[in-house]
């Protein structure tokens, strides 16, 4: 088998660089050959019609009979753009659901805010709660599109926006666990502001990276040992502070005193389970 990717390194949405080349060594150990920063041009086929490889970019033909494509979902915008509605990537948003034009709201794969996507259940589930709001509303939101630049009425405080969330994933498969949860990938700049707490135990190829800023976890991954990943995913969801238990949080939830961080936050009760 061969592994064929557009990016330096396997899931590079999913883990940073470390957690990226453990997980690749460990498909090299299992004859999992990688093709990183290949681009394809076509899949070619012989005299009868059948697979026989793939034609990458750079002329090289990787030799295949059987090929499978994870492509992702692409918005269809067929009929927004015929409507007249404002498309970019995905029909264009705002944070109530509205679109360019009055009376047309979007949710789901198809639509597009601040240059974000959504393919998974959990931010569309959150896009379906926002447009109830709104339409419980008619003749206020009716009045409003994504671009509108009028002032807010005041039965808008009784709507929900959509606001993007970090999302969590997990990956598991023929015993490699790999979770990320929140931001992982960042700028020069933004990595200026960013501190990174790592924990690595290279004999059982385990590995955690946490990344904090403004006292508040942002973003984890894990690999090989992701117990924790409940317990880190909550703390990035419900936007904590961890600075009271920051010296101890590489070690779990078991060795952070949690009844700090609600004794801190009065007015908002601490969300993460204990165990």
């Amino acid at each position: 088998m061969t592994v064929v990717h557009v990016d330096s390194r396997v899931l590079n949405r999913q883990l940073d660089m470390p957690a990226a080349h453990l997980l690749q060594a460990e498909l090299f150990s299992r004859s999992v050959k990688l093709e990183v920063l290949a681009n394809t041009e076509c899949i070619t086929v012989n005299d009868q019609h059948e697979v026989n490889g793939l034609l990458l970019k750079d002329g090289r033909t990787l030799p295949a009979d059987f090929i499978v494509m994870a492509v992702g979902v692409i918005p269809n915008m067929t009929l927004a753009q015929q409507s007249g509605l404002e498309v970019n990537r995905g029909i264009l948003v705002d944070n109530f659901m509205h679109t360019s034009c009055p009376h047309v709201y979007a949710i789901g794969e198809c639509v597009e805010l601040d240059g974000e996507l959504f393919g998974m259940v959990a931010p569309v589930n959150q896009q379906v709660d926002t447009l109830v709001s709104v339409l419980k509303a008619p003749r206020i939101s009716s009045r409003k599109t994504a671009n509108s630049d009028s002032r807010p009425h005041e039965s808008e405080n009784n709507w929900c926006p959509f606001i993007s969330k970090p999302l969590s994933l997990k990956l598991k498969v023929s015993g490699i666990a790999a979770f990320s949860a929140g931001q992982i990938a960042f700028d020069d700049s933004e990595m200026a502001q960013v501190e990174r707490i790592v924990y690595q135990q290279t004999s059982l190829n385990h590995y955690l990276c946490l990344y904090i800023k403004a006292s508040k976890l942002i973003g984890t991954v894990l690999y090989g040992d992701v117990s924790e990943s409940g317990f880190y995913s909550q703390l990035i969801t419900d936007g904590s502070d961890i600075s009271l238990i920051k010296e101890d949080l590489i070690f779990g939830e078991a060795y952070c005193n949690l009844e700090k961080i609600e004794a801190a936050e009065p007015n908002r009760p601490c969300q993460v389970s204990h165990t």
